[in-house]
């Protein structure tokens, strides 16, 4: 062992090789409240397995920088993790596949002449002591302890009660990293005897516990708040958010349970920001979009410097900013969501998301697959539920123009949004957060409608390419082809004519309507600019009473489509009183230039 006693500047530390195996023998692992969470992806996975477990000697795994934070007289000691809780994660999940493959092939080949099912039940045991250590009193610690229900329902004690928590988005990870090992473990013993699987379990195991590490000890969770600031992690640098994760944790409190109620809050916090979303960084994102919707725009890699300032002034300063965050994911956790519904509306609550045609358009904006106006609709809807400046017309004129925009520069004529667009959107996020009066609101929103009109796509390019529009679910279609013929943005299109007429109120469910196309589909060619498939042709119908209408002739669907509360615009009453059984292509192309004259010049006119 080395010991390395600092000056003044630098912090004391002791450091010692060792194996996975002496690890999880002689330690016990807590993952504090101040870390990051799972993230190993297949790739890092792919890594571990080819250096680590197929490995013929030993491998050195990289470091562990820890501290002790409970020291136990006959017993091991507990180290919180400062770095290297991904590598111990991982080495565990692996552990717990090998166990439950140990006791599979048991129970397997339990009648098999010549195999003794013993060994294998005794392997699995020997295996699960890796992951739940006893002390001399038969008392039971998880070797590794992180804060996810499901690591211990699943890794270490998969005979535990299930807590029935919904996993968040690193136990889907955890989960999604299990998997790729249960994959590789089952391939790896596949075609082999009994005895011979037993074996090669062991060698997975064997070279997944020599694996070699050098364990850092540091002297205090305070010196752990510092070093992990600095830190850069084998094969994933630090993210922002864990950054300020710790940031707020480290100086919103110093009491433990203070600081575990912070942790507490920020893991909620994460959850609601991650819901139904993928990204590794949404909560980068997030706390970048936050920013840029109060404050001057800085670049991402600009932004931690920029929220350590801000909140270098105590703890209410820290509290205070985590609460700033709070507020805005109970907006962002429905921006990008095609499924967002309009809320019910409180006595006294200014909620933009009870206004359903608030919702309309943030729904619109998901579809269009755009978040570059995130800063703006932050803005929106914090500004009507913190004052009285922002009345509902606005908040709805302001998302209306937003959408309309998007309409044509996003969604027809696919234009890439670009660091002017984000620009714009923050500059008005920041003007609206700064406006004390009614005067400086409106002026704001003129202001953006300008600078939107004047950004608009040339109009005859958007006008073909709302011409273009098609509906062929029957067909295989490439990457180009799907976002504008996608069922929602067409039920979308067909929906903003009957709303513009008042047929239909805001805050319609696109899911219970169906598109239907007058002129039958099964008159058409495998070619997806068959106008059968064209926008031209198409209208929107209750499922109902699409389903009840079938391939009937126009004579016999007119008086229905009137019936059922789709738009029935003038072209479809000039089809209907010509008494055709099936419109000809030239009026389905009269009706598609028609239908994108309107659109240009009325539903998204901006």
């Amino acid at each position: 062992m080395s010991e390395v006693v600092s000056s003044n500047e630098l912090i004391p530390i002791e450091s010692q090789t060792k194996t996975i195996q002496t690890c999880f023998q002689q330690c016990l692992y807590e993952v504090p409240n101040f870390q990051r969470p799972y993230s190993w992806s297949q790739d890092q996975l792919i890594d571990f397995w080819e250096d680590v477990i197929l490995a013929k000697g030993d491998f050195f795994f990289g470091s562990t920088v820890t501290w002790v934070s409970e020291k136990r007289d006959l017993f091991n000691d507990t180290y919180s993790i400062i770095d290297g809780q991904q590598r111990l994660t991982t080495s565990a999940i692996l552990l717990s596949v090998v166990r439950d493959a140990f006791n599979e092939v048991a129970t397997k080949y339990v009648d098999v002449d010549g195999f003794d099912a013993d060994v294998a039940v005794s392997q699995a045991a020997t295996t699960q002591k890796y992951l739940m250590a006893k002390d001399d009193d038969g008392k039971s610690y998880p070797v590794l302890r992180r804060p996810e229900n499901m690591f211990y329902e699943v890794i270490q004690n998969p005979n535990a009660i299930p807590s029935g928590a919904k996993w968040n988005g690193s136990a889907e990870r955890i989960g999604e990293a299990r998997a790729f090992f249960e994959e590789k473990v089952l391939a790896a013993i596949k075609d082999m005897t009994p005895d011979g699987q037993v074996e090669r379990l062991k060698s997975i195991r064997s070279n997944a516990l020599k694996a070699r590490v050098i364990q850092v000890e540091l002297a205090s969770e305070e010196d752990g708040f510092l070093v992990f600031e600095t830190l850069n992690t084998r094969g994933a640098d630090l993210r922002l958010s864990d950054l300020v994760k710790n940031l707020l944790i480290r100086g919103g409190a110093t009491d433990a349970d203070d600081r575990q109620a912070i942790a507490d809050r920020w893991d909620r916090l994460v959850d609601r920001v991650q819901l139904g979303r993928v990204s590794v960084d949404v909560v980068d994102r997030f706390i970048w979009q936050s920013w840029n919707s109060r404050r001057e725009a800085v670049k991402e890699p600009e932004l931690f410097k920029e929220i350590s300032r801000i909140v270098g002034a105590g703890p209410a300063a820290h509290l205070s900013y985590l609460k700033e965050l709070e507020g805005d994911t109970e907006t962002y956790e429905w921006l990008e969501a095609e499924h967002v519904q309009v809320q019910p509306r409180a006595a006294g609550v200014r909620n933009a998301f009870a206004v359903p045609e608030f919702v309309d358009s943030v729904r619109a904006l998901a579809i269009f697959n755009v978040s570059v106006a995130n800063s703006t609709v932050l803005a929106v809807a914090r500004k009507f539920r913190e004052t009285r400046l922002i009345k509902q017309a606005q908040i709805i004129e302001v998302l209306r123009l937003v959408e309309s925009f998007h309409f044509q520069y996003t969604a027809l004529t696919n234009s890439g949004s670009t660091g002017g667009t984000r620009s714009r959107y923050n500059r008005f996020a920041v003007r609206l957060e700064g406006a004390t009066s009614a005067g400086d609101v409106a002026a704001a929103i003129g202001d953006l409608k300008e600078k939107l009109r004047a950004s608009l796509p040339d109009r005859a390019r958007a006008h073909q390419a709302f011409c273009s529009l098609f509906y062929a679910p029957s067909l295989q279609l490439n990457q180009a082809q799907k976002p504008r013929s996608r069922k929602i943005f067409i039920a979308y299109v067909l929906m903003s004519f009957a709303k513009l007429e008042g047929l239909l109120p805001a805050g319609q469910n696109l899911t219970t309507w169906s598109i239907e196309h007058i002129k039958p589909q099964a008159t058409a060619s495998a070619d997806y600019r068959d106008p059968v498939y064209s926008i031209g042709n198409l209208t929107l119908l209750t499922d109902r009473l699409n389903s009840s209408l079938g391939d009937a002739p126009l004579s016999s669907k007119a008086e229905a489509l009137k019936k059922g509360r789709a738009y029935f615009d003038s072209e479809l009453a000039t089809w209907d009183e010509s008494g055709m059984s099936s419109p000809s292509d030239a009026q389905i192309e009269a009706r598609s230039r028609f239908l994108a004259d309107d659109a240009l010049d009325r539903v998204w006119s901006l």
